[in-house]
């Protein structure tokens, strides 16, 4: 199997274009769908559903794309560990995602600590949430930020700060008779429709069911699942089901149908995000400061009390997934 053409066949996934993973891979267009191509041979099955218009996953390209993704993870994780083992003097702060956070707003807070640091180089991984505990725990990650799951506690060998929030919207289950919606809605006014819940790994499909049960009310699930949150709004407009999701999974062209979700008229539903990492481990002096940057400084930095650019050299990134944004919601 070569690993190549998992890389082109990651890329043109995320990109749902070849011409674009082509650019993004640095190779010509017929190098990556050929290379897709063989490895589709190589699985037994064909992974994209092809069109003049845009490229989708099909069912068996959904199923093994985690897989893929996992497999490409794991080569940048070793090469990022075979260069710190033979050069000691390589500083890296290994930052664990859940799939759920924003990266564009962890690396916003993270370019002040960079400037300050010009040697060190972050390192992004996003897992699972039971994945991301494991390696907090393990040592393989000096930080995680993962959505807050209520009052859980967490063990008192761990330090856990907030870090930010952020709104969720409704996306209403599309039929051939939609009418048109715009403005917020309430939580109270949506608890009769049917809901397609994304993988319960990345806090989500947890997050939505404590919506409702906060609430008072009962949370009526779809009984398949979405592998996706592209697949949960693909879902939403095909008329399965409808969907909740934080502002920034909602991509185009499902901003203009999406609305705020309300749990009072004066109260938005959000989804609370938190740092986590272990107390009193002998981390190097770079990765002490991170902690400190994010307990002190990162709560000043979104609340706009600290410049969020600082000057300084070059800062460096490794991010395993990096995944678009749109423009703001309204």
């Amino acid at each position: 199997m070569n690993l190549r053409h998992l890389e082109f066949t990651l890329a043109a996934a995320l990109a749902r274009s070849f011409s674009r993973a082509a650019e993004r891979c640095h190779v010509t267009q017929p190098t990556l769908s050929n290379g897709i191509a063989l490895l589709e041979s190589e699985l037994g099955g064909q992974i994209f559903v092809r069109t003049t218009r845009k490229v989708e996953l099909s069912a068996f390209g959904q199923q093994i794309l985690p897989l893929i993704e996992a497999v490409v993870r794991a080569r940048s994780e070793l090469e990022t560990g075979v260069r710190s083992f033979h050069d000691p003097s390589h500083k890296v702060a290994r930052i664990g995602l859940s799939l759920l956070v924003d990266p564009r707003r962890v690396s916003d807070v993270v370019q002040p600590y960079l400037a300050e640091h010009p040697g060190v180089e972050t390192f992004f991984k996003e897992c699972y949430l039971g994945d991301l505990e494991q390696r907090l725990h393990d040592g393989q990650l000096d930080i995680v930020i993962r959505p807050r799951a209520g009052s859980e506690p967490v063990p008192k060998s761990v330090v856990r700060t907030s870090f930010y929030e952020e709104d969720l919207f409704y996306l209403a289950r599309q039929t051939g008779n939609s009418a048109a919606s715009e403005g917020a809605v309430l939580l109270k006014d949506i608890a009769g429709e049917i809901f397609v819940l994304g993988p319960d790994g990345c806090g989500l499909a947890a997050m939505t069911r404590n919506l409702f049960k906060k609430a008072g009310a009962t949370l009526k699930e779809y009984t398949g699942q979405a592998l996706s949150y592209q697949v949960m709004l693909d879902w939403a407009d095909i008329g399965i089901g409808a969907t909740i999701l934080p502002e920034s999974k909602i991509t185009s062209p499902f901003r203009e149908k999406a609305r705020r979700l309300m749990l009072t008229p004066k109260k938005p539903a959000r989804a609370s995000f938190e740092a986590l990492w272990m107390r009193d481990v002998a981390s190097p002096r770079h990765v002490i400061d991170m902690h400190r940057h994010f307990l002190d400084r990162v709560p000043l930095l979104l609340g706009g009390a600290a410049p969020r650019q600082l000057p300084g050299r070059g800062q460096s990134h490794h991010l395993e997934k990096f995944a678009g944004r749109g423009p703001t919601l309204p």
